[in-house]
């Protein structure tokens, strides 16, 4: 009974040995991950703030330097979660420049990119290249002949210039002229972009439905240059006695237009609108020059392309295509309050 009892006194002892080691392995490991170990992240995990880059077309206009402007807006709000880098090329006639832009900033892989392109064409494999490297991507303005983005923001330039022609007619009738027979022309910054086309097409179509017998000239275009515009309008107004309205189809357009108006003093009898807005268009609507302005929104194009950005990089779902609306300004509503911030929208 004796050697039983040691026996089985001794298989107790190592068995309580052996349950002990076990113990302390456990423990071990859990002091490990929870005290001693490094913190680790998930594979793939952001870290830092979101890069996005913001490419405008064109540097030496106040219209993209006020979608810059919303851009950082998005930055300044975000409390450090965004950081925003703007780039683009001096003139909207700098496509190349704009193409080699974009592949530069590709190649620095930030998080995602907004860009207004110049072309609807020669940005296009460098965009297909982001999005296929997974980045987003957020166009605005020009549409791209391509599916492969993430968001479209825009304005219906069709529609908005549609919308100059009937305030045109409008002021026609109030200052008594009949248009029939008598002519119109548009002004344009550069031929072959989708969206100058379109804003041309949509004024021309708009004018001719609303007036059949009126003639239209045509269109001319002055490479973004507001010297060049200034002589076109100049010459086409010398030219033509009967022409009573102007189409510009950008706001170096309307500048240009602008000064001929007022050098010739022709703008008591000549018509003219034009897109969007700098402090010399709207110096010219208040003093009677210009008649209106197609206004949209970039400052909220800027904002809304980052936020978009960002969305898409966590995962959140984004629209496809949104459309932003234009607004028709004149010298009666420019001081409304809305109307006001639309044309002042870093006060």
């Amino acid at each position: 009974m004796s050697k039983k009892f040691f026996a089985w006194l001794l298989v107790l002892s190592l068995l309580v040995v052996v349950l002990a080691g076990c113990g302390s392995s456990d423990n071990t490991s859990k002091d490990a991950t929870s005290e001693n170990a490094a913190p680790t992240s998930n594979e793939g995990e952001k870290t830092g703030p979101y890069k996005i880059s913001v490419i405008v077309k064109a540097t030496d206009s106040d219209y993209w330097q006020t979608l810059i402007a919303g851009a950082e807006a998005a930055e300044k709000d975000s409390n450090g979660k965004i950081v925003v880098t703007p780039d683009g090329p001096p003139s909207e006639t700098d496509i190349d420049k704009q193409v080699s832009i974009l592949e530069n900033v590709i190649s620095t892989k930030p998080d995602g990119i907004v860009i207004a392109s110049t072309s609807s064409d020669a940005t296009v494999p460098a965009v297909e290249k982001a999005v296929s490297q997974g980045i987003p991507v957020i166009t605005i303005d020009n549409q791209l002949n391509t599916d492969k983005y993430t968001s479209f923001l825009a304005t219906d330039h069709r529609k908005a210039a549609a919308a100059a022609a009937e305030a045109m007619v409008e002021d026609w009738k109030k200052m008594g002229v009949d248009p029939s027979g008598k002519k119109v022309i548009a002004i344009s910054s550069v031929a072959g972009t989708k969206v100058n086309t379109e804003r041309t097409e949509g004024f021309i179509e708009k004018i001719k439905e609303l007036v059949p017998d009126i003639v239209v000239l045509e269109t001319q275009y002055a490479d973004n240059d507001i010297s060049k515009a200034l002589s076109i309008a100049e010459n086409t107004i010398a030219a033509n006695p009967d022409l009573i309205g102007i189409f510009a189809d950008n706001n170096h357009m309307g500048v240009g237009v602008a000064k001929a108006l007022e050098g010739t003093g022709k703008y008591k009898d000549i018509v003219c609108y034009a897109f969007d807005t700098n402090e010399d268009e709207i110096t010219a609507l208040k003093n009677g020059i210009l008649r209106g302005l197609v206004v949209q929104n970039p400052f909220k194009m800027g904002y809304d392309g980052v936020m978009y950005a960002v969305d898409a990089v966590e995962g959140k779902e984004v629209p496809k295509n949104v459309i932003i609306d234009a607004t028709i300004v004149t010298k009666e509503n420019m001081e409304d309050p809305e109307i006001h911030k639309l044309l002042y929208p870093l006060e």
